[in-house]
């Protein structure tokens, strides 16, 4: 098929630009420089108690200056969580994601790009899990808010159905697999298919 070298090692993907959107937000300039200095620990990739306690104080500044459900506080969940899921602490890491999910349904509503945001995380956590149903369902909730909210060719979508598609592939589902596949490569060719067209 197409699509098996192309994607055989696809999985649990952070969209960067997704990530990059969540953290451009405004805040209180002390939340915001904290995390900032959180930031690019994470893209240093450097995962040490420091950066836990970094974490959990970009939690407890944005919950003191912005609130306990506001926007700065899901986004310290979310950035929390992920440090406790590259340190391996997985049940901790999902109940970051749990609270940070409800805040953002509240706030944001549930068809936020936040909320679908949040989704795939979970899903990605379920997925490292091998709990394959539960990251299912959550990468479908996913799909379906970026399908409503963006172009099919939006980065958002692809990397949803991407998700989606190597969640059923591990699961042994190839039959559920390959037309998302499909559909992630057509809508790739698209640009392409147009800047040939133009010229």
């Amino acid at each position: 098929m197409k699509f098996a070298k192309a994607w055989l090692a696809a999985g649990v993907i952070l969209a960067a630009s997704q990530f990059g959107a969540l953290y451009a937000q405004d805040g209180n300039p002390e939340w915001r420089a904290q995390r900032q200095e959180l930031v690019q620990r994470i893209n240093a990739n450097r995962y040490d108690v420091g950066t836990l306690e970094l974490a959990q104080q970009v939690l407890q500044t944005a919950q003191r200056t912005g609130g306990p459900e506001s926007a700065d506080a899901a986004l310290s969940l979310v950035l929390l969580a992920h440090v406790h899921q590259r340190q391996g602490q997985l049940t901790r890491a999902a109940q970051s994601y749990t609270a940070a999910l409800a805040i953002q349904e509240k706030t944001a509503g549930p068809d936020s790009p936040r909320v679908a945001f949040t989704l795939s995380a979970l899903a990605g956590l379920h997925y490292r899990r091998e709990a394959f149903d539960q990251a299912i369902a959550l990468y479908e909730r996913a799909l379906a808010i970026h399908e409503k909210q963006r172009r099919p060719d939006a980065h958002a979508v692809l990397y949803s159905r991407q998700n989606l598609a190597a969640a059923h592939r591990a699961q042994g589902a190839y039959a559920k697999a390959a037309p998302l596949y499909e559909r992630e490569l057509d809508a790739r060719a698209q640009p392409l298919l147009a800047v040939a067209l133009v010229h």
